[in-house]
């Protein structure tokens, strides 16, 4: 990872659009458009584990967030995985810690404005990160409109796959609870209707693959179905010794207009 200090003087900029690739070198001098912003509104948290609720058209080859809301850094590389590369700027809230901590009893200067810009690439299963400092400010960013969707297109919240029901058969298809066991057991349990889903059939096996927009749940339910389903999904868990590791969780887009994609 590399990290650079800059001063927020008047610099030459030019226009980088987001399908082009991003290094340190190039960042200090972009205006940043088309920048999709991440707020408190948008983020839920059960104090480990994090969810934005915004989604990310799939027209866009690389993305551009400014995340306004502190969140932990190490958990950045966790979002939206469906993009091979991401660029993310938020503000340097190490700085400002260290500033905080550091005052004379009774200070109260204030801390420059800093920033952090952070790239992600990730190619054949690894992923590369590379970071800016800019000491004195923000890149210049010009926010994008919200994006609607197609009729063709839904937001997604979780997705679980199944292989073959037979020849080898998948395991997760015995996997108690059943599928249709936990959704039943999540409702009850939260007084909610999970409506909406759709089922892909992906061969000729049997394989699947359900969708679940869980639009009708708010935030922190999405986030608890997330968990709790990934963990019902662990095969034999009760004799595993299981560590959970926290992660930002992100919606994604797909499209329904397949003949293969059903609402069930």
């Amino acid at each position: 990872m590399i990290f650079l200090s800059l001063q927020s003087c008047a610099q030459k900029t030019d226009k980088l659009k987001s399908e082009k690739l991003y290094h340190s070198e190039k960042i200090k001098d972009s205006i940043f458009e088309n920048v999709i912003e991440i707020t408190g509104r948008n983020i839920e948290s059960n104090g480990i584990d994090y969810l934005f609720n915004v989604s990310i058209s799939k027209n866009i080859k690389t993305p551009i967030l400014f995340i306004s809301e502190r969140v932990p850094l190490k958990l950045l590389p966790t979002i939206y995985p469906e993009f091979s590369k991401l660029i993310v700027v938020v503000p340097n809230w190490t700085y400002y810690d260290e500033v905080s901590q550091n005052q004379p009893k009774g200070g109260c200067a204030e801390p420059m404005a800093s920033s952090i810009i952070y790239e992600f690439n990730s190619e054949n299963g690894k992923l590369q990160k590379d970071s800016l400092v800019i000491m004195g400010g923000f890149p210049e960013m010009k926010m994008a409109k919200r994006t609607t969707l197609s009729n063709t297109e839904i937001e997604i919240f979780y997705t679980e796959s199944y292989g073959s029901s037979c020849c080898p058969k998948d395991l997760q298809w015995d996997n108690k609870p059943t599928r249709e066991e936990f959704i039943d057991y999540f409702e009850k349990e939260n007084n909610v209707k999970i409506k909406n889903t759709y089922y892909e059939s992906r061969g000729k096996e049997g394989e699947a693959i359900f969708y679940y927009p869980l639009k009708e749940l708010p935030n922190n339910l999405i986030l608890k179905f997330i968990l709790e389903r990934d963990f019902y999904r662990i095969i034999n868990r009760h004799t595993k010794d299981i560590i959970k590791i926290p992660k930002i969780y992100t919606p994604s887009v797909i499209d329904i207009s397949s003949n293969r994609i059903k609402k069930i």
